[in-house]
Order: C-alpha cells, then sequence, then structure tokens
C-alpha cells in the first residue's frame, strides 16, 4: 500500500481526492446496490479513480470487527460437486454481490465433516452458510451454531425449522413416483448406479436417502433389486459408462437402469449405444437431478429433480436472516422434486 502524507491512505482521504462524502465512498466501495438514490456512474469512476491513485486497500479484517461482520457466506457441500450444486453457488454470488457479499466454498469428503471443517463455521469466518444435501452436520451441530448467531439455511427433507431454515425436497417421494413410472411400463428387473457412499454407507439414512427410497419402492411394487443389479458409477462419468456395459453384458440384464445421478445416466445412455443397444428399446434410462445435459441429449432424460433449477427463495431467506440477526424463527421451504418423464424412458 502507498503511503499517503507519511501514513496508509483512508476512505476520507478518498472522499477528499474525489469531491464526495465517505458515506458515499463506504457505500461504492460496499459493492452494494440498496441506496435510494444510487450514484451517478460519473460518481462511482472518480471515486473507483481516487482509489487507484492513492493506492487504498481496504482493510476488511478491521472493518469486520467493527461492524460485527464478515460479510462472507459459507456454502457446504459433500464432493464431488454437480451442476445442481453450480447453480446454487451462481445463485448465492449474484444474491450475495447485490447486498456486498462474497461467498467461499467448504468441499466435504464422504465421511462426516471434523474440526477443522466445521472451524469455519464455528469461530465466524462467515456471517451465514447454506448446507447443501449430504453435507452431514449433525443436527446438534447445526442447533449449536445457530444458538451462537450464524445464519443458517439446510438442505434435509427430515430436519425441523427450529432457529435455522430447512428447505425440504420431498426426494424420496420423488423417487418412488420414478420407480412407479418405470414399474407401470411393465420393468421388473431395474438397476441401479449409486453414489459411492450409498454402497459403503447403506444404513446411514441421510447418505443413501436415493438408494434406500429406490429400494423401498422397488420392494413395495413386489420388483426385486439383487445386488448385481447395483452398482457404483453416479460420482464418475467413466464408471457409469463401465458399470453400465456390465450390467448389460451380464446374462440377465436389466431392461431399466436408475442411476443416482443425471451425470451416470448420461453416461448410461452412450455405454448403451455403443454396445448396440437402443434407449428406451433395450434399456430405459433414468437419472436423478434434472441438469440441462439431461435434457439436452438424445433421447432427453427421464429423471426427478426441481422443474426448475432456481434457488431464489432459498437464498433470499438466508440474506433475510443475516440481516435480522435471530430475530427470524425458523422455517421450512417447500421446493417438491418433481417426477419429469422424457424420452429415455
Amino acid at each position: 500500500m502507498r503511503q499517503y502524507d507519511g501514513r496508509p491512505p483512508t476512505q476520507r482521504d478518498v472522499a477528499l481526492r474525489a469531491g464526495v462524502s465517505t458515506a458515499t465512498v463506504s457505500y461504492i466501495l460496499s459493492g452494494r446496490r440498496d441506496r435510494a438514490t444510487p450514484v451517478t456512474p460519473e460518481t462511482r469512476e472518480r471515486v473507483l479513480r481516487a482509489v487507484d491513485e492513492l493506492g487504498y486497500r481496504l482493510n476488511h479484517a478491521a472493518r469486520s470487527l467493527r461492524r460485527q461482520r464478515t460479510e462472507l457466506v459459507c456454502l457446504v457441500y459433500r464432493m464431488p460437486d454437480n451442476p445442481w450444486v453450480e447453480r446454487l453457488t451462481e445463485q448465492i454470488q449474484e444474491a450475495g454481490g447485490a447486498r456486498g457479499y462474497s461467498m467461499i466454498a467448504l468441499p466435504l469428503r464422504s465421511e462426516r465433516p471434523g474440526e477443522p471443517a466445521l472451524r469455519v463455521l464455528r469461530e465466524r469466518y462467515v456471517d451465514g452458510a447454506v448446507v447443501a444435501p449430504g453435507a452431514l452436520i449433525e443436527p446438534a451441530e447445526l442447533a449449536a451454531l445457530a444458538a451462537a448467531g450464524l445464519a443458517l439455511l439446510v438442505f434435509d427433507d427430515d430436519l425441523a425449522a427450529d432457529s435455522y431454515d430447512v428447505v425440504d425436497q420431498s426426494q424420496a417421494a420423488a423417487c418412488r413416483d420414478l420407480v412407479r413410472h418405470l414399474v407401470s411400463r411393465g420393468h421388473r428387473r431395474i438397476g441401479y448406479l449409486a453414489h459411492d457412499i450409498e454402497l459403503t454407507a447403506p444404513d446411514d439414512a441421510v447418505q443413501s436417502l436415493k438408494y434406500r427410497a429406490v429400494a423401498a419402492a422397488l420392494a413395495d411394487a413386489g420388483v426385486p433389486l439383487p445386488a448385481e443389479l447395483v452398482r457404483p458409477g453416479a460420482d464418475v462419468r467413466d464408471r457409469a459408462y463401465t458399470e453400465t456395459q456390465v450390467l448389460l453384458r451380464s446374462p440377465e440384464p436389466p431392461t431399466a437402469l436408475i442411476s443416482a445421478s443425471d451425470r451416470g445416466a448420461v453416461d448410461a445412455i452412450w455405454a448403451a449405444r455403443d454396445l448396440g443397444r437402443s434407449v428406451p428399446g433395450d434399456l430405459a434410462v433414468a437419472g436423478i437431478g434434472n441438469t440441462a445435459e439431461g435434457a439436452a441429449i438424445t433421447p432427453a432424460l427421464t429423471t426427478i429433480g426441481l422443474p426448475r433449477l432456481d434457488f431464489t427463495a432459498p437464498v433470499d431467506r438466508l440474506f433475510e436472516r443475516i440481516a435480522a440477526g435471530s430475530a427470524l424463527p425458523g422455517v421450512r421451504l417447500a421446493e417438491p422434486w418433481r417426477l419429469i418423464v422424457r424420452g429415455s424412458a
């Protein structure tokens, strides 16, 4: 940082150089857009030019201490990421940017997070956090974080909203609808491409939600799900391709295949085609997630997910909670997944 009259420049120095008030400088540098009378482009340019000429740098640490806010929010998600998480990231950044907030990502491995990961939340490096599905933070931990003042938005179909907000996507119900659709089309040998964690933690209600819902719906329909029809592959594209071909080369191949991700289902379609099998004639394929890629492939992918990949309402609620402090009660936001029938099944 350059020295200005023998000291680091301040916002007051910037204001004097630009011929504006210190409040105007603070507003422009915060990135906010909520002023009743917005500053003109000319004023903004004059302030930014003064910042550059003086070499001014915003002291975020000092400002955080002064305002008791970090102006950061965190997205907690389980690796690997996917188009669903990517869209959620975009909308958090868009909504945060309009309010002067930046976003950091906290990717977690499949196992439950330990102290190093949770430190970001426990020690309030951020003002709020969005916890994506399967991030595996215990309910007691979530309650403690909220009690300590952290604004939380948690994607979970079973948690009760208490001191934080919960997004209910009704994933299990959508999985049952998908199974019923395939069974109604006459399929009695249905395979499943699983997330790795679903196979390593099959008794974990959070980790294996989709797998358990599919298996339960098949059992209710009187359709068996033998172990040889459950394969890994939903996490990694080349494995989805390979495992689909393993299934199709078996003595009794499935007539339908559900992938725990749209990503895996798209590669399952390619794998079937490369073996000379038609989709859906020889193999009906369905995914989970409703991504843009699934809608673009031919035949378009039957799937379950949000009809529109739009998280505006939940994200806005997070920033409302940050602004209100602890004054808001916890609410459940219904964002249910739906069955979307297309050409692949």
